[in-house]
């Protein structure tokens, strides 16, 4: 094998593996994230909001805590208290479908098995 082709192979690896980050969160939940959520858990949002969840510094959280955080998600939006009644009312838009609600709620499952397994 030639150097060069080894030397090409690792930077396609690592070039592979940096967009993989397995920490961040997937493109389909990320897509109902900004919709619904990072209006106020973003990094424009609001003090309580951030205080309870800020999904821009989620890749910051050990896997427990994104465990944690991802069952807490589901919970409300499960529940209907995520967003928030207010926000509800005036952006219906925002509301999370039952489909959306789902694949939130089995992101969360795999990240709690995932941090099980640690």
């Amino acid at each position: 094998m030639s150097m060069i082709f080894i030397l090409a192979s690792i930077e396609i690896t690592s070039c592979q593996a940096a967009k993989e980050k397995p920490s961040a969160i997937p493109e389909n939940i990320n897509k109902i994230f900004k919709v619904s959520c990072m209006g106020c858990h973003g990094s424009e949002g609001r003090l309580l909001a951030l205080a309870k969840l800020n999904l821009s510094k989620w890749d910051e959280l050990a896997a427990a805590e994104k465990a944690n955080k991802a069952a807490g998600i589901c919970y409300e939006v499960t529940e209907g208290k995520m967003p928030p009644k207010s926000t509800r009312k005036s952006n219906p838009e925002l509301i999370p479908s039952a489909e959306q609600t789902e694949l939130i709620c089995k992101w969360a499952e795999s990240l709690k098995q995932k941090a099980e397994r640690k």
